[in-house]
């Protein structure tokens, strides 16, 4: 297996962990992988829906704000796939404004 069909795999691994509610084991798998794939979009959206599932408000909010950074980026300099990050743009304001929302209430 080459590796990017490898870190794919083990992105895969750590989205199943999230799926099937081990969100703490989900975290630990995703913080690994930012080591090999520092820029990852995948990555930083599956840290920031397992620490939202977790209730950890404040790591969720870093984790979408970086997603937030990588797709302007990537948008700005029109690289990778553009309809799928603008999908992605509008789902992070999504989940920063509910982050937000929640933090305001406390």
């Amino acid at each position: 297996m080459n590796n990017q069909n490898d870190l794919d795999a083990k992105i895969g691994d750590a989205w199943q962990s999230h799926y099937d509610g081990k969100d703490e084991e989900a975290i630990t798998k995703f913080l690994a992988l930012l080591g090999e794939a520092p820029d990852n979009v995948d990555l930083y959206w599956g840290l920031g829906l397992a620490y939202r599932d977790m209730r950890d408000v404040e790591q969720a909010m870093k984790a979408f704000k970086k997603v937030k950074d990588l797709v302007t980026s990537y948008l700005a300099n029109e690289t990778g796939e553009l309809g799928r990050y603008f999908m992605l743009n509008r789902m992070v304001d999504q989940q920063i404004q509910q982050m937000e929302d929640f933090l305001s209430q406390q």
